[in-house]
């Protein structure tokens, strides 16, 4: 089958002013463990919500007609370094809404790696080491790749980079109309190939895979317009909620031009910083019509279901859960078909458990007011 339905990419809040190596904009190596990408802007979504249809199925299917394994195999991966196997993208602690939107809309997250901490771009998290390979898929985005281009330039074989201390390879490109983003980082040394070597049978057999695809166009039908109570500008609710004064306020960020931002921008997965200056007091992500990814957090055992906690105004079906660790407080909720997550920081906020509650519900009912 062929594609049915042109699907357009939304353009994004906002990008770097300043030029960014290619390899730090998609993620991965040379970067630090950000897990947001690009410089913010304040703002906030101003779309209105409308009601969205059952779903079909428990969650969204590849458009690519392949999965994980399909995509490349274990052995052409281990060669580059023999630590790395295939683990599930989704099934790590570092997962926010946000890191679901490309699943969300038909494309594929793989991961083969050391089983060492790391966040959704290929970085290392927790302070410890990580060695791994990050291959991303986006279907139909060729709207969105000339931007990328744009700003960036095209480098169609990839580019390797680093020395004995730190290696890594990128590659993003339009295969199709199909967006493959490849981030290998920190593998092992090796006298025998160089690391382009190394990295050119990953590439080669992932783009085959894609350019051979059958891609189709049957969107999750979950999803809908950026929802108008998520990472509302003026900052009133958190103010209050969390004691601070005037001067807090809503960092959106832009993106930049990178596989994930598309994602994030199709799936109407918004995500903010509540700041004053540059000091964070909370933050918070949604995925719209993502319910069925925290489903999926619960079923890894990474959620746990006993956290669950009372909300004044959740509506029937919905659901909250909370978890407050030495540095933070954690709410996720399910409302109707969405994922929210708001974190509140111990560091910045006083009685941090009492604020998180605040928050959230202050949050809640200004969702159902939005309805």
């Amino acid at each position: 089958m062929g594609t049915t339905t042109k699907r357009v990419g939304a353009a994004f809040a906002s990008m770097f002013a300043t030029t960014m190596l290619l390899v730090a904009c998609t993620s991965g190596g040379a970067g630090g463990d950000d897990s947001e990408p690009s410089t913010p802007v304040a703002s906030g979504p101003t779309a209105t919500a409308t009601a969205t249809p059952t779903p079909v199925a428990d969650s969204p299917v590849t458009e690519l007609g392949v999965d994980c394994a399909g995509l490349l195999s274990a052995e052409t991966a281990g060669a580059i370094d023999a630590s790395w196997t295939p683990r599930d993208y989704y099934d790590r602690d570092s997962v926010r809404p946000s890191d679901y939107a490309i699943a969300q809309e038909g494309g594929l997250s793989c991961t083969w790696n050391d089983g060492g901490s790391s966040d959704g771009k290929n970085n290392p998290t927790g302070g410890g080491g990580y060695s791994g390979l990050l291959v991303q898929v986006l279907p139909h985005a060729g709207d969105t790749w000339p931007r990328f281009v744009e700003i960036y330039g095209d480098d169609p074989d990839g580019r390797c980079f680093g020395d004995e201390t730190f290696r890594g390879c990128t590659f993003d490109q339009l295969v199709g109309d199909s967006w493959v983003s490849i981030i290998a980082t920190e593998f092992a040394p090796s006298v025998e190939a160089t690391s382009e070597q190394r990295f050119a049978p990953v590439v080669a057999e992932v783009t085959e895979v894609v350019s051979s695809a059958d891609v189709v166009d049957d969107p999750w039908p979950l999803g809908g317009p950026a929802r108008p109570w998520s990472c509302v500008a003026d900052a009133a609710l958190e103010r209050e909620a969390l004691g601070a004064g005037d001067d807090l306020f809503v960092l959106t960020p832009g993106g930049g031009w990178s596989v994930y931002a598309a994602a994030w921008s199709r799936a109407v997965a918004t995500s903010c910083s509540i700041l004053d200056d540059t000091t964070p007091y909370s933050s918070e992500s949604v995925l719209a019509g993502g319910a069925w990814a925290l489903e999926q957090r619960i079923e890894f055992g990474l959620l746990d279901p006993d956290t669950a906690v009372t909300v004044p105004g959740l509506a029937d079906g919905d659901r909250a859960y909370r978890s407050c660790s030495a540095t933070e407080c954690v709410t996720d909720l399910v409302l109707g078909d969405d994922w929210a997550r708001l974190t509140v920081e111990r560091a910045t906020v006083p009685d941090t458990e009492a604020a998180s509650e605040r928050l959230v519900e202050g949050y809640v009912a200004r969702a159902a007011a939005s309805v």
